[in-house]
């Protein structure tokens, strides 16, 4: 199935979804030097990158903006970067949008003050005004903790960078639109479209495959907080015990770890939010019946997998992208409902699946896919 079946299902929401995994308000202190003098300005840049096999998405994107910004394609890192640098396309395009279809968590306050910050450029005021600017450059510093502000800094004086550094106002300057702007923020309900480009840009669900012979030796192991459906078949070198899992994950910086709870409330509480390192957190589900109860209907927007069978893929809702993955995880579950007895049939069905869920598997065909995984397992 190509994305061109998926394209009438590109909406508002799912554009602010991929924006909060695979986007970015960036604001940059440059420098320009005019007849000897040094001049300093702030360079804003609103960026979405993907890989450049979803370029028709991107374009997309761009022609819902209303056809403003450019796109670059990066060979060496096959990506593709969409990105919008006009003051007049964020005053009139890109933040009427957002303030519509709406981002959330960090990414939320790092659009608010980048708002900010292109309102009070378009009056001008900075020109004149250095504690303005200083005021703005103070902000931007702040708006984006993972991000930087480059490297003019040093053609601050030392006092101003102290400003910068410390994130204090200068004197006498009045910011009580921007703190007004966050508090009253009115945000949104949460929706299936943001989380399908949410789970684009930041989101997997896997299967994955346990394999214990009667040795007593184990290929793999399950990642933690999953559970497996477990087999055992008999070969002619013996027994073999075969397990298979899945996970259902999206991964947030820390800053949007509010948005992971979100989710899960979403979810009904299933799964769990967990921390992978210092800058990092994963919301993740392991569980089956989580998955076949919960998480799948509600990714598909149906009550049950039940409801689900009878579909094909193009006439379900699903995520643009990683649409397959989502799909063929859902015929895998059909294969071993309640009270199934396993065979071999049964397993090779849900080893040629889940060629389907990875859909790269190492550039091998299916045939040799499957032909390997049954190598390894004897079966």
């Amino acid at each position: 199935m190509k994305w061109e079946l998926n394209k009438k299902k590109l909406t508002g929401e799912y554009i602010a979804g991929l924006v909060q995994a695979d986007g970015s308000f960036s604001v940059r202190l440059a420098s320009k030097t005019r007849n000897t003098k040094r001049y300093l300005y702030l360079s804003l840049v609103f960026t979405i990158v993907q890989n450049q096999k979803y370029k028709d998405l991107i374009l997309e994107i761009q022609k819902e903006f209303g056809g403003i910004g450019h796109w670059y394609l990066n060979k060496k890192d096959k990506t593709i970067r969409y990105q919008v640098t006009s003051q007049s396309d964020f005053l009139n395009v890109i933040i009427p949008f957002f303030m519509k279809y709406q981002l959330r968590s960090g990414k939320l306050l790092s659009f608010l003050h980048f708002k900010y910050i292109v309102e009070v450029m378009s009056i001008r005021t900075h020109w004149t005004d250095k504690k303005i600017l200083l005021s703005l450059i103070v902000i931007a510093s702040n708006m984006n903790p993972l991000g930087k502000l480059g490297n003019k800094i040093r053609h601050l004086t030392g006092e101003e960078q102290k400003y910068v550094i410390n994130n204090v106002q200068p004197e006498g300057v009045d910011i009580s639109k921007l703190t007004e702007s966050i508090q009253n923020f009115k945000q949104s309900k949460l929706t299936l479209d943001f989380i399908h480009g949410l789970f684009d840009g930041d989101g997997n669900i896997s299967v994955f495959f346990i394999s214990k012979k009667s040795s007593g030796s184990v290929s793999s192991q399950a990642p933690e907080g999953t559970d497996a459906l477990q087999c055992e078949l008999q070969n002619g070198g013996g027994e073999t015990k075969l397990s298979v899992g899945f996970s259902f994950t999206i991964v947030q910086d820390r800053h949007n770890i509010s948005l992971l709870n979100e989710i899960k409330s979403y979810f009904n509480d299933k799964g769990g939010v967990y921390n992978i390192s210092k800058e990092c957190n994963i919301y993740k589900v392991g569980s089956k019946s989580d998955l076949m109860s919960v998480i799948l209907p509600k990714m598909v927007n149906k009550e049950s997998m039940e409801l689900i069978k009878d579909y094909k893929m193009e006439e379900l809702k699903l995520p643009l992208m990683k649409y397959n993955k989502i799909y063929y995880i859902c015929k895998i579950l059909e294969c071993c409902p309640k009270g199934f007895k396993w065979n071999k049939e049964i397993m090779n069905e849900i080893i040629r699946l889940s060629y389907f869920v990875s859909r790269e598997s190492d550039n091998k065909t299916l045939e040799e896919y499957v032909e390997e995984l049954n190598r390894k397992w004897f079966l």
